[in-house]
This record gives C-alpha cells, sequence and structure tokens, in this order.
C-alpha cells in the first residue's frame, strides 16, 4: 500500500520564479523551447509573455530542456482528435490507427450459441402434481420442499379455478414455479411448457391420481402418486 504523502511537506519553487507546473500544457509546440534568458528589452518582452497566466514559461531555469513531457506516437504531428482518414492523429496520443485492432478476438465458447432456452442446455427435469394428488400428501410443505432438492422446475396444476390452488399454496406455505390458472386447464397448462418455456427440461413428469393419467400432453409421462410416494418415502394420507 502506497504511503500517504502530506501535501505541505512537498518543497515547491515559487510561481514567481518558475510559473505554474501546469502552464506547459496550455501552449503550442513552437513555444516549448526558449532561448536562454538576456538583459535585452528583446529578452525581457518574451520572459514578460512567457510570465503571462494564458501562456507559462516552459524554460527550465535549473537547466532542462523545456520538451514537454509525452508519450510518443507515429501521428504526433497531426491534429489531434481528428479522425486518421481526415488528416489527423485520431482520438487521442497512442492509440492505434486502426479501430479495430484494439478489440479483442472473441473465443470461441462465445461464438458458440446457446442450446437451451435459459442460454445454456437444457435442465434435468421439470416435475408438476396435480391439486388431487397434493390433497391425498400427509404433508404437502414437505414433499414439495424435498422434490425442488432434484427436480429443476415445479407445478402445481388441476381442475380447479386458480384462487383454489392458490389458497392450497398459502395453506400449506408452498411455492411453486408455475400453476394452472382460471382459463387454462392443466392440459393447456403443461403443453405451454416447450422449448420456448423457461420451464422447458429433458423429462417432464406429472404426478397425480390414476383418473387424471389422460391430462398429459405429448412429451410428458404420468407418475400414479402411489408409485411416487414410494420410490420418494413421501406419506399418504
Amino acid at each position: 500500500m502506497t504511503d500517504e504523502i502530506d501535501l505541505d511537506d512537498i518543497e515547491t519553487e515559487s510561481e514567481s520564479e518558475t510559473g505554474n507546473d501546469g502552464d506547459w500544457l496550455w501552449r503550442d509546440d513552437a513555444d516549448q523551447s526558449q532561448p536562454e534568458q538576456s538583459d535585452s528589452p528583446e529578452a525581457e518582452t518574451r520572459a514578460a509573455r512567457n510570465a503571462d497566466p494564458g501562456g507559462g514559461s516552459t524554460t527550465d531555469e535549473d537547466g532542462g530542456s523545456g520538451a514537454v513531457p509525452h508519450v510518443p506516437h507515429e501521428n504526433k504531428d497531426r491534429p489531434a482528435g481528428i479522425p486518421v482518414e481526415g488528416g489527423g492523429s485520431g482520438g487521442g496520443a497512442g492509440r492505434s490507427a486502426d479501430p479495430e485492432a484494439a478489440q479483442p478476438e472473441a473465443s470461441e465458447a462465445d461464438s458458440q450459441q446457446a442450446s437451451g432456452p435459459h442460454g445454456g442446455d437444457a435442465d434435468d427435469m421439470t416435475l408438476a402434481l396435480t391439486y388431487e394428488a397434493a390433497k391425498r400428501l400427509e404433508n404437502p410443505a414437505y414433499v414439495f420442499a424435498d422434490a425442488a432438492e432434484w427436480a429443476d422446475w415445479l407445478g402445481l396444476v388441476g381442475d380447479v379455478p386458480a384462487h383454489v390452488i392458490n389458497r392450497f399454496q398459502r395453506e400449506h406455505t408452498i411455492d411453486v414455479d408455475f400453476f394452472s390458472g382460471s382459463g387454462t386447464g392443466p392440459t393447456e397448462r403443461l403443453a405451454e411448457i416447450n422449448r420456448h418455456s423457461m420451464f422447458y427440461a429433458e423429462r417432464f413428469v406429472l404426478v397425480g391420481v390414476p383418473e387424471e393419467a389422460g391430462w398429459t400432453p405429448d412429451g410428458w409421462e404420468f407418475l400414479p402418486l402411489e408409485d411416487a410416494a414410494e420410490k420418494a418415502e413421501w406419506q399418504v394420507e
């Protein structure tokens, strides 16, 4: 870490002797090298002009060359701020004349297009439970929390109005990613989860009671609640 510097401890020369340190920034290249001062009237006139606040002397009384510090570049003799093709030196000193040369090359990984709807590969599984199956669970909150550990997306669908499903979620503190609503049946809602949906995955599973087996659209597989509860060790009333 850089040590702190007390500006009051820095010894500086008087402005009356050397002028302002930043005066060289406002002067033209033609005024940056001055001959040695003499007692002649012309020398006194030049000294007075160089000491003017609008200019400032660039002569180093300690024997310096008075040259302006800068970073050399190939277009230093051309006007700054004018495009190279217009006869200038470009946007700034030291910049390349070719703007494309400064651009980093895109990596091979960046140039590849993502294959999934989330900017990457498809997820592994999207799982949905029916409202009737969820009502038969001994502890619905535990089941949904457990399923969230191995399923990427969770849903709750049923042949009931949306407010019924919403009330069931509030009563059992359940959080799902999607559910069927008013005007959208369970089959239609599941069919909307296609390659363009954020819930798209490699596998789609609907867990429900046997009479709901016909709800699955193309691409979905049906799993009876009893089989799912046995494999996942869920308690069913």
